[in-house]
C-alpha cells in the first residue's frame, strides 16, 4: 500500500438542531479499508465529500438536502475541523463543520449514493448512545460540541495505524 499515491479526502459535515436535538443520519457503510465493519451502520452528522469545484457551504448545501430533505438557507461559520491520518493507506481526511442557522423542510432521504439509510432528530442523551459506534473521530467532537467542549482552537486530530493483529488503533492528537 505504501506505493499508492498519497488520497486527501475534503469532506463537510452539518450539526442541524432542533430545540436542544441534534440530527444525525444512518448511513450503511461498505466496510473499505478494513476500517468499517461491513454492512454495519454509522450514524453521523449529514454532510459528504466536497466535489472538484464545489465549495464547502455549496457541498453542505447539497449533501444535507440529498440525505435529509432540509434545505438550508443561512450556515454559521465554521464551528469545528476534523483531520484524521490513515498512515498505512496513505490518505487523510479533512472535515470543516457548520451549524445550520436557518432551515426548512421535512425529513426525506434520497441519497443517490445509497448509503444514508435513515435521519432522525435525537437528544443529546440519547446522542451519545447512538454514536457509540460510529468511528471515535466523529464521535468525540459531536459530543463535545453537544456538551459546549469545543478547544479553543476548534480543531480535532487522530492518526490511525493497524497493530500487529489488523486491530484499529486511533491516536487523538492534543
Amino acid at each position: 500500500m505504501k506505493n499508492q499515491p498519497f488520497r486527501n479526502w475534503s469532506v463537510v459535515g452539518g450539526i442541524i438542531r432542533k430545540d436542544l436535538d441534534i440530527l444525525l443520519v444512518a448511513n450503511r457503510r461498505r466496510g473499505n479499508l478494513h476500517l468499517r465493519k461491513r454492512g454495519g451502520i454509522e450514524w453521523t452528522p449529514p454532510g459528504g465529500v466536497i466535489d472538484q469545484g464545489e465549495s464547502a457551504i455549496d457541498a453542505l448545501g447539497r449533501e444535507v438536502l440529498e440525505e435529509t430533505g432540509l434545505k438550508v438557507s443561512t450556515w454559521s461559520e465554521s464551528i469545528y475541523g476534523v483531520t484524521v491520518n490513515f498512515l498505512e493507506q496513505n490518505m487523510a481526511l479533512e472535515v470543516e463543520v457548520f451549524e445550520a442557522i436557518d432551515w426548512t423542510g421535512s425529513l426525506l432521504i434520497n441519497d443517490p449514493d445509497g448509503i444514508v439509510e435513515d435521519a432522525e432528530f435525537f437528544s443529546p442523551k440519547i446522542s451519545e448512545t447512538i454514536l457509540r459506534d460510529s468511528p471515535v473521530w466523529v464521535r468525540d467532537p459531536v459530543l463535545a460540541y453537544l456538551n459546549d467542549e469545543i478547544p479553543y482552537e476548534k480543531t480535532f486530530s487522530y492518526t490511525v495505524r493497524f497493530d500487529k493483529l489488523g486491530h484499529l488503533m486511533v491516536e487523538h492528537k492534543q
